[in-house]
């Protein structure tokens, strides 16, 4: 798999309260993914959205799809909201 990935999303919020806010990883990264699986499923990353860039960790739903975590701060620097798509590049640590 290249290490830097990019792809567009709709920006998601988990059902519970404060639930997270995320884009999911399109499914085609999937198995390449899994076959690099670390601990707990998670990867670490450096995430990219717009001209903002975040150490995070790449993490997995049940089912075993992936998502990518954004924080309030990034969410707030590049005027975000739920139902918005974004462009979301990430390289493997």
């Amino acid at each position: 798999m290249k290490r830097d990935v990019t792809f567009k999303g709709t920006v998601q919020k988990f059902p519970d309260s404060g639930g997270w806010v995320y884009v999911a990883v399109p499914t085609k990264y999937t198995k390449e993914l899994k076959a690099q699986r670390r601990a707990w499923g998670m990867y670490p990353i450096t995430a990219y959205v717009g001209e903002t860039s975040w150490k995070t960790k790449l993490m997995m739903k049940k089912g075993g799809d992936f998502f990518v975590a954004l924080k309030a701060t990034v969410r707030n620097e590049e005027k975000i909201a739920v139902g918005d798509r974004v462009t979301v590049s990430f390289k493997l640590e």
